[in-house]
């Protein structure tokens, strides 16, 4: 089974016509402002899905700064999910600006079933310890549900793009710590956090910690992907796109690169994320 954890539906209004949004989120103006980044509908997530051997995704929206969009974003999504059960996986998304806002998303969400919750991102002013402080009532919340939690993290080095975001490593690392029984997927390969697990006193916390290969081709050469499985493991690497931002085969094609086939292949393609999604089921 092949599942792409790391896909994007926002909200139809967007989708038809995104510049109202621009002008008024400065995260998503950040992003999106340019008609060269591109917006999927529903019917391009099944076409691609379709097209590409693809038996589901994990599907998610964007981080808006007014509540009510984010609410309309994950009714969307959770809509979406209704047509498609066997095909879609919702997990709920939202700001942090204001906590209890968050909070009550964080319950709606999950109490209506949603999967897990995320990608989390602060892409105004990156994470920092007081953010990451504001995301504490969701993941206490998100391990009490048992699902997992997906949050945006980048390298600190390299070229710039939007989206591209500072991220306080040790605040990043305190959070995984307070929260031993949840599973942090960290979106984009972690930034290269998972290279902290080689340190022995590092990597005993960082057993319920994934990576998702999500704009991988855009950053780095296959390698990236022996070595996170040498520092993480085989059952904490994930195959995530980012569509609509690119599709499949790249990802594919880095795994041939990398010489990953059999067993560990599929671990990669899907089951190993769908082992952390049934988890909620027992």
């Amino acid at each position: 089974m092949i599942i792409d954890c790391h896909t994007h539906l926002l909200p139809r209004q967007a989708q038809q016509d995104r510049s109202g949004f621009v002008a008024t989120d400065r995260a998503f103006g950040s992003l999106y402002a340019s008609s060269k980044a591109c917006i999927a509908s529903t019917d391009d997530i099944i076409r691609y899905l379709d097209t590409s051997g693809i038996d589901k995704a994990i599907v998610f929206g964007f981080p808006w700064e007014d509540y009510d969009t984010a609410k309309q974003n994950n009714d969307e999504i959770w809509e979406f999910y209704q047509s498609y059960p066997d095909r879609i996986i919702p997990f709920a998304t939202f700001s942090l600006d204001q906590r209890d806002l968050a909070y009550k998303e964080s319950e709606r969400t999950l109490s209506a079933g949603f999967a897990g919750l995320g990608e989390f991102s602060m892409y105004q002013v990156g994470w920092n310890l007081a953010d990451f402080e504001a995301l504490r009532p969701c993941l206490t919340m998100a391990c009490d549900r048992q699902v997992p939690v997906i949050i945006h993290v980048n390298e600190p080095v390299g070229h710039r793009y939007p989206g591209k975001i500072s991220v306080d490593i040790r605040a990043l690392f305190k959070t995984i710590r307070n929260h031993p029984n949840l599973d942090i997927i960290l979106a984009h390969f972690g930034g290269g956090f998972f290279i902290y697990s080689l340190m022995p006193e590092i990597g005993p916390t960082m057993k319920r910690v994934y990576v998702d290969t999500a704009a991988a081709p855009f950053l780095y050469d296959s390698r990236i992907l022996t070595a996170s499985i040498t520092a993480l493991g085989k059952d904490n690497v994930l195959l995530g796109t980012d569509f609509p931002l690119l599709g499949i085969s790249r990802y594919q094609r880095m795994l041939d690169e990398a010489g990953i086939n059999g067993r560990l292949r599929d671990k990669i393609l899907g089951a190993n994320i769908l082992e952390i999604l049934e988890r909620r089921l027992h």
